[in-house]
């Protein structure tokens, strides 16, 4: 026995010997979005939000009230969608080339999850909880994330970018792979493995939920073979592309999951003021609100310029809503914007947004405190671990989310934002999961696929656009410190 037991010690050392203790959580690329089944549907006869209400409804059901799943749906009374609870998350209708597009979200956990965070480290808890998403997407969108993937030919297959429904979950290892990048050794190995087994369950759950609980013909994405060659499934295009270990290397930690330690503080009174001050600032973003027309200035400015060519010049006049007679640092009454082209774009944007933003977000406002560019709320907010010590908040501001949902609701399943506090001995630790990590691990395809069409004004403010999500979520934070009495502040960070 003793020698047995000793085998196990030194097979164990040097496991944790040969195993990495850094870089990228997993050695291997990572698809982003594992497709667990889809239905072709025909809309002139399919009512599609009603399909995806449905199936969501079933899947959260499924894990509901089945006790062999150790994953159940995470529900939250807290929330600004004034409802008693919120059980499945709706993200906004999106138009893509004239057809509205929806998706529904069913968030899943277990006490096992709460297990690692308590052995891991409740930083973690940022990158929670899993996520399967119900979504519908058509033609367009198949088109645009084909030219992704130039080793998928759509060659004779044409007939197959039609409209779908397609229930996707986000793959718990690319969870890894991102979000525990600095987990080593060992505990790399076993987290991995916990992982493996979460996307398992989540496969066993929906199959199940899809084909007991529904009445439809779901396509589980088992591929045939002739010759040891795939045949062409849709599914491969919205798998997301693969993350690498050179992605992970330009997301340090500090640009994944920034964070703030509040000394002597409580992480459930932070959250709550988080959560206080979005319900305070998001009336000031409504049609007779203080901050209502700057919020409109920028929705028509983004949305002009994201649907700029960049062939022509770019020549609009817009009210300055900071504009006081009496201050002449709110600067001149019309707001000229010219760029002759996409080089001059590039050189004078920065400086526009840094002359307009960085006020707002420094709190150089009437108001006297940070504020946003667009008014945020919180469809949904959650405690996790054993003793709650991870508080959970969901981040959405309408007119971001259909920026990001514009290039195809495929990408729901690593959305919403998130915000997140935890105890951390006397101290409460905020953090925010950045949308430029999102955006790097999650929306490649996108990004491949605008840049492979020569969309350079689109890939350049979609590599801008992380950066307003960053300190728009900054200035929410600060907001909420200053108001609650508290000194720290996070870095506003100038274009």
């Amino acid at each position: 026995m003793q020698h047995t037991r000793n085998i196990l010690m030194i097979t164990l050392l040097l496991l944790i010997i040969w195993l990495p203790t850094a870089g990228a959580a997993t050695l291997h690329d990572e698809e982003s979005f594992i497709i667990l089944g889809k239905i072709a549907v025909d809309r002139s006869r399919t009512d599609v939000h009603a399909v995806i209400e449905e199936v969501a409804e079933a899947i959260k059901d499924e894990f509901q009230h089945n006790t062999c799943y150790t994953l159940a749906p995470i529900s939250a009374e807290e929330n600004m969608e004034g409802l008693d609870v919120v059980e499945i998350v709706h993200f906004p209708t999106v138009t893509i080339e004239g057809q509205q597009e929806y998706a529904a979200l069913v968030e899943l956990w277990s006490n096992k999850d709460d297990d690692y965070l308590e052995r891991l480290s409740p930083k973690y808890g940022v990158n929670a909880p899993w996520a399967v998403s119900i979504y519908s997407v058509s033609a367009p969108t198949l088109r645009m994330l084909s030219v992704a993937h130039p080793e998928i030919s759509l060659d004779g297959h044409e007939d197959q970018l039609t409209d779908y429904v397609v229930v996707a979950a986000l793959n718990p290892l690319a969870v890894s792979k991102v979000g525990y990048a600095d987990l080593g050794g060992f505990q790399n190995t076993l987290f991995n493995a916990h992982c493996s087994s979460v996307a398992t369950q989540i496969k066993w759950g929906v199959t199940n939920a899809l084909n007991y609980e529904t009445n439809y013909d779901w396509d589980m994405g088992t591929q045939s073979f002739f010759w040891w060659i795939p045949q062409f499934d849709i599914a491969d295009l919205l798998k997301g592309l693969a993350i690498t270990n050179d992605d992970v290397d330009t997301m340090p930690v500090s640009e994944t999951m920034p964070s703030i330690t509040i000394p002597n503080a409580n992480a459930e009174d932070v959250a709550a003021a988080l959560k206080s001050y979005m319900q305070a600032t998001m009336p000031m973003y409504k049609s007779d609100g203080a901050m209502f027309n700057f919020s409109a200035l920028v929705q028509e400015f983004m949305a002009q310029l994201f649907s700029w060519d960049g062939q022509t010049p770019f020549d609009e006049s817009y009210d300055n809503p900071m504009y006081d007679p009496a201050n002449p640092m709110t600067g001149e009454p019309l707001i000229d914007v010219y760029f002759e082209d996409v080089a001059e774009m590039k050189a004078q944007l920065p400086s526009l947004l840094n002359q307009f933003f960085v006020p707002v977000w420094s709190g150089q406002t009437p108001a006297g405190m940070p504020l946003m560019t667009q008014g945020w709320k919180f469809p949904r907010a959650f405690a996790l671990g054993h003793q709650d010590e991870v508080q959970i908040v969901e981040l959405c501001t309408m007119f971001y989310a259909n920026m990001a949902l514009g290039t195809g609701l495929n990408h729901t399943p690593a959305m919403p934002c998130m915000a997140a506090i935890y105890q951390d001995d006397d101290a409460a630790v905020a953090q925010m999961f950045t949308a430029k990590t999102t955006f790097g691990a999650f929306f490649k395809d996108s990004v491949t696929a605008m840049g492979t069409m020569n969309m350079e004004v689109q890939t350049y403010l979609f590599a801008l656009f992380p950066e307003v999500i960053y300190n728009d979520v900054a200035a929410l934070y600060n907001g909420a410190f200053q108001q609650a009495g508290i000194d720290q502040r996070f870095e506003i960070r100038p274009f």
